[in-house]
């Protein structure tokens, strides 16, 4: 009765795959245990972009899974809100992330470890089974094999993202798939792997793509096929690629829309015609551990799969029973692939002709599968060199040692010790693929030796990584949940939270509240644009909302404001630590709410509801590049009609001491050099306010945290944060008739002063003019994240509805159930004109062609369905 499920009495293929899958796994659980990572000690996996970016979209993933579904096409957590299925299609489809669900966020780090090695163990099952349905490897072969896969250099230099891993572990059941169908004349198996690459990650699926058609012009090689047995295989190539292309289109239609507003925008931009690097450098990255921190950005092609099969793959393009067609055309394959890897126009095109942002050469593990599998089709325990074969190969290798001793000083990924312990392990391959074959235990120590090899490589790269502790992460998680778990929650409430500490720019997503705050690759680049000219630091793919004014925060909706207590704060992962610049300008403003151990919530009285009435002017807003104070007082005027006096008013240093420099007598723009180049230097610029108002201090893009330090009243300012606009940074209010310094610390010789300005805020006037737009709001009804009702009423002399709604091709509004056009305001914000009076108006938000792809998916799995019913002996419709 229990045959099946007894171990002992499975066969020994069964028993091999199996073990393809558990060897990985239990190797990286040694791994990770020994060094304590969660739940196995106070460290975490967390490192680089896994614990400053997907963590948090994971954590955002549960919330959205288990509370509000909705948030999978639209999220106000994303930024100042904006459309989330591209994130959804890029980041977290992979249906392994649902493992995720039983764990909290404070408990997520241990969630991803589990999931990191379950990945593990799929890539070498994968990788295994698929040799097992080719019949090119049996039994205790399988795992050796699936162990050189699962722990190649790219799986393990990549299992921080998590999101491409499911791309290697499909891709053996892909080709496998194709195999079957052209064979086989089912398609199936291949139809619905492709599918669910493209899916989970439409970015991976689309390498595998033009690998695919490589793939495919190899197998039409392997034997002397008739015309008509070449297009019957290129018509199944190609019909299965279209039906899985068909079938993915409600993800990847509506997805290459959204990249289109934001990637896309930069797309072939600073193309070069060259190599990237010297080409022979790539064996170097042959060799086991060539990964580190330094690789990440601008390094090498992660190829590393272990000594084996670089000998086989010798012997496969020297074999002469292999048809010369055969070889020759995998030869040019691997010559292309290589050639992808150095040079600029064909990396490139891989990439989707986006320059990618760190971890270069994605698709090299396209090029580990390619080798591996033409070794698994020709190596058995049975292979031998021929002395000539043996004997070329030492030439070439030891030709490529040579070079590479004579490269160490260039080479940051390489180290003697590498070379000596891969070279070792590669003779000692080499002799035995040259003895006799019936040596003892031949097969038991090749598999060791392969499995020594790639586990040292993988044990090898991750030591080269610092990761998060556990112990941090969670100090902080708990502080946020703590501080945040109060916050108002309604279907009739909208509002936003500023925050002055950060762990990361998808604290958002951690805490489940409205930021303005966001990581993202798919992030609108119109996001990026607002927050340059409101004075916030931005990127391609990111933007902070850390140096807020009170008129940013009235304007944005930020009712409620997050701030460190000042408790611990030497100690790792609480708020204060994580302090961004201090918003004392709220001081005498913003009523304290809540308070913790660690941190402090406070409400601000001036925050604006989602939607008001405000002044046609709105139409004529134009913002001034690194000019943030001036944008935000010509926005701030065009809501009040342009009758009042501006917010933020120049204001001047009183006076100005410098320390081994020459005091500039106008700071704006002054370009200060050291007087001695070795010794420290400093400006210090004094100021005494005149009232209680709050102050703020620019600073242009040509000011970084790389060369100068600021200190205020001799307290060390956070880090600049990187930035390419002028951004702000708020200085105290209440302060009035009480010198305030600040220090400007360079810290190399020489500096410019590139907008560095001090400016006044009107608080009295700020506030009287909130209390008068606070007067005629948008009354929610109903919120959802792709729909929102409420009813507003426009006074006589406003004929404009102002919203902090991001302006989206998706967003249709209604206004007495009537479609109506909008404005943009700034080139960002929804207006909506309207007449004097009440109305009731409703957002509604649609996926720009989520519906016509989720047409054409359903037209296909009709198609399809139809097609399989009607399938029998009687009826030969056949649709493969």
């Amino acid at each position: 009765m229990f045959t099946n499920i007894n171990p002992l009495k499975w066969r020994t293929s069964t028993k091999a795959l199996w073990i393809s899958f558990l060897l990985p796994i239990v190797i990286m659980l040694t791994y990770f245990a020994s060094r304590h990572m969660a739940p196995f000690g106070s460290s975490s996996i967390l490192t680089v972009d896994l614990g400053q970016q997907y963590i948090d979209f994971y954590a955002g993933f549960r919330q959205t899974v288990l509370h509000d579904p909705l948030r999978i096409f639209y999220d106000f957590s994303k930024g100042l809100g904006g459309e989330s299925y591209g994130d959804w299609a890029y980041y977290l489809l992979s249906p392994t992330n649902f493992l995720l669900l039983p764990f909290s966020n404070v408990h997520l780090p241990a969630a991803i470890l589990l999931l990191t090695v379950l990945k593990y163990g799929l890539a070498g099952w994968s990788f295994a089974f698929a040799l097992r349905k080719m019949h090119w490897q049996i039994g205790w072969r399988l795992p050796l094999f699936a162990v050189s896969y699962a722990f190649m250099g790219w799986f393990v230099a990549n299992d921080l993202n998590l999101l491409w891993l499911d791309a290697a572990i499909l891709l053996p059941l892909i080709v496998t798939g194709l195999e079957y169908y052209l064979t086989h004349e089912k398609g199936w198996p291949f139809v619905l792997a492709l599918t669910a690459v493209i899916i989970i990650n439409y970015y991976m699926a689309y390498m595998i793509g033009i690998f695919l058609i490589l793939y495919f012009i190899w197998r039409l090689t392997w034997q002397p096929y008739r015309l008509k047995e070449r297009l019957t295989m290129l018509r199944r190539f190609i019909l299965g690629g279209v039906i899985s292309i068909g079938l993915a289109t409600f993800v990847w239609l509506p997805t290459a829309y959204t990249l289109m507003n934001s990637k896309g925008q930069y797309m072939l931009a600073n193309l070069s015609w060259k190599f990237d690097y010297q080409p022979a450098d790539i064996i170097g990255k042959l060799f086991l551990g060539t990964f580190n921190f330094e690789q990440m950005p601008t390094g090498l092609p992660n190829i590393f799969i272990g000594s084996l099969p670089i000998i086989i793959l010798w012997f496969f393009f020297t074999l002469k029973n292999i048809r010369w067609q055969t070889r020759l055309t995998a030869l040019i394959i691997t010559a292309i692939l290589v050639i992808s890897m150095m040079y600029a126009p064909l990396n490139l095109l891989w990439h989707g002709f986006q320059f990618p942002v760190w971890y270069p050469y994605r698709f090299s593990y396209l090029f580990s599968f390619w080798i591996l599998w033409l070794v698994a089709s020709v190596w058995s325990p049975y292979l031998r060199l021929s002395w000539f074969q043996f004997l070329t190969l030492l030439i070439l290798t030891s030709s490529g040692f040579i070079y590479l001793f004579s490269r160490m000083s260039s080479l940051n990924f390489l180290t003697t010790a590498q070379l000596y312990i891969g070279g070792g392990f590669f003779i000692v391959l080499l002799l035995l693929h040259v003895m006799p074959a019936k040596i003892k235990f031949w097969l038991p120590i090749v598999t060791l030796l392969v499995i020594g090899e790639m586990t040292t490589s993988t044990v090898w790269t991750l030591n080269n990584f610092s990761y998060l502790t556990n112990t941090e992460y969670q100090t902080y998680i708990r502080s946020l949940n703590a501080i945040t778990k109060d916050l108002p929650k309604s279907k009739t409430d909208f509002y936003r939270v500023a925050q002055s500490f950060q762990r990361t720019k998808g604290d958002p997503l951690q805490g489940n509240f409205n930021g303005a705050s966001t990581f993202s690759s798919a992030l609108e680049h119109q996001q990026s644009d607002i927050m340059a000219a409101l004075g916030q630091p931005e990127g391609d793919n990111y933007i902070a909302y850390s140096s807020g004014t009170l008129m940013t925060d009235s304007l944005l909706g930020m009712r409620y404001l997050l701030q460190p207590t000042g408790s611990q704060p030497a100690v790792n992962g609480t708020p204060t630590n994580m302090q961004t610049y201090s918003r004392s300008d709220t001081n005498g403003t913003y009523r304290l709410v809540k308070q913790t151990k660690q941190a402090i919530l406070s409400q601000n009285p001036n925050a604006l509801p989602l939607g008001f009435a405000a002044s046609d002017n709105v139409r004529n807003v134009k913002f001034k590049e690194n000019d943030p104070l001036r944008n935000q007082n010509i926005l701030w005027e065009s809501l009040n009609g342009y009758n009042q006096q501006p917010i933020f008013t120049s204001a001047n240093f009183s006076k100005s001491s410098a320390s081994n420099l020459n005091a500039p007598s106008t700071i704006t723009g002054a370009y200060l050099t050291k007087t001695n180049a070795g010794e420290g230097a400093s400006l210090t610029l004094t100021y005494v306010p005149t009232s209680n108002n709050p102050y703020y201090l620019t600073l242009g893009n040509a000011v970084t945290n790389d060369n100068l330090e600021i200190q205020l009243n001799g307290q060390t300012l956070p880090a600049i944060p990187s930035h390419r606009h002028t951004i702000i940074v708020p200085l105290p209010a209440d302060t009035k008739g009480q010198f305030q310094e600040i220090t400007l610390s360079l810290k190399k010789k020489d500096i410019w002063l590139q907008n560095v300005s001090l400016y006044q805020g009107n608080k009295a006037q700020l506030n009287r003019q909130s209390k008068s737009l606070q007067q005629h709001p948008y009354k929610i009804k109903h919120q959802s994240p792709i729909k929102i009702s409420g009813d507003i009423t426009i006074p006589k002399n406003d004929s404009m509805m102002m919203t902090t709604i991001p302006k989206a091709a998706g967003w249709q509004v209604y206004v007495d159930g009537k479609a109506t056009d909008t404005v943009t305001v700034g080139k960002f914000f929804i207006g909506v004109p309207l007449e004097p009076g009440h109305h009731e108006v409703t957002f509604k938000f649609k996926t720009p062609l989520f519906k016509l792809g989720a047409i054409i998916t359903l037209g296909f799995l009709l198609i399809i369905t139809g097609f399989k019913w009607s399938e029998s002996k009687k009826r030969q419709h056949t649709l493969f």
